[in-house]
Order: structure tokens, then sequence, then C-alpha cells
């Protein structure tokens, strides 16, 4: 399941990319590629679903280990803890992304507000800025 949420998410964002960098080639309207960011899919639950699912792949593979060898300290949880630190903490993955949307796309500030860093949740309600 998580391998699958991975890969619909990077599917929403590579078709929304390529929609959005065609309109712009082609010097058609934007439409709801306008914003310049991805906010819908997975995407509105999330403003990180492909980490998340990723990083969570990760811990799940621990926690199998866990229960097939019923040692809470083995070697997979390397996995788990590098991927977490790759993307989660301060400095990291996801702060690096954020920073570069924010500075290209004036209107990612009220996505922010609205959608979730990395854990899933519904979004909080709000109005899409136009």
């Amino acid at each position: 399941l998580l391998l699958l949420g991975e890969a619909v998410a990077d599917r929403q964002m590579y078709v929304f990319q390529t929609e959005k960098y065609r309109r712009k080639a082609a010097g058609e309207d934007m439409g709801p590629y306008a914003r310049g960011f991805i906010e819908t899919g997975l995407w509105s639950f999330s403003r990180h679903p492909n980490y998340f699912c990723e990083v969570s792949m990760w811990w799940a593979f621990y926690l199998f280990s866990v229960a097939a060898t019923g040692q809470w300290l083995n070697w997979t949880i390397w996995g788990a803890i590098f991927l977490t630190g790759l993307f989660v903490p301060p400095g990291a993955s996801c702060d690096i992304t954020e920073a570069i949307s924010l500075s290209k796309y004036p209107q990612y500030v009220e996505y922010q507000h609205r959608v979730s860093r990395f854990f899933p949740m519904p979004p909080k309600a709000g109005k899409k800025e136009e």
C-alpha cells in the first residue's frame, strides 16, 4: 500500500508538472496550473505524500523484522532511521523543497497553512487563493 501511495504521488506530480510546462510553452491559459504547484490528489492531504510513503515503508520493514525476530534492536532499524533523517528533520529534504517552493510561488504559504507538511491529514478549512 505504501509503495502504491508513493508511486501514485510521484505520478500525480509528473502529470501536473508535464501539463503545466506544456501549457506554459504553448502560451495557453494556465487554468488550474496557474498557482504553479500541485495541491490535488494525495497532495491535498500532505505536502510531501511521496516522502511520507517512502519513510513509512522503511518503518514497516523494521516492524516486520521485529515481528519475525522478536528483537526490538536489529540491523533493519538503520534503514528507517536513515530515511527519516533524510526527509524529516529540520534542514532535510522536506525543508529544502519547501524553501524552493516558497521562493518560486507566493501562494505556497496559503497551501502550507492548509495542508499538513508530512503526515497525511484532512486539509484545514480555508479557501484557495486564486
